[in-house]
């Protein structure tokens, strides 16, 4: 069994990966932003949340599913709110 500070030192590893893929997506949530006000789309698309989430989650366990599909709710919500700010 691993050491808690093993364990900790692991995460924090993941955690600043996790750190540069947000910023690497925000990025292009911002370029999606630019486009979708350009040709006066909408920010939230319906469809396209329902196949990534289902694309996504379609291999995980049931109880691992509903957790990862909290923490992409979370991703989608923040990234929502960056395209209803941007430009102002």
């Amino acid at each position: 069994m691993k050491t808690l500070d093993e364990c900790r030192k692991e995460l924090n590893a993941l955690d600043d990966e996790l750190k540069e893929l947000f910023l690497k997506r925000m990025a292009i949530v911002k370029e999606v932003s630019a486009y979708k006000r350009e040709k006066g789309l909408p920010v939230y698309d319906p469809q396209r949340e329902a196949s990534m989430k289902e694309r996504l989650s379609c291999d995980l366990d049931s109880q691992m599913k509903v957790w990862y599909l909290e923490f992409l709710d979370t991703i989608l919500k923040v990234s929502k709110d960056m395209q209803s700010k941007s430009g102002d």
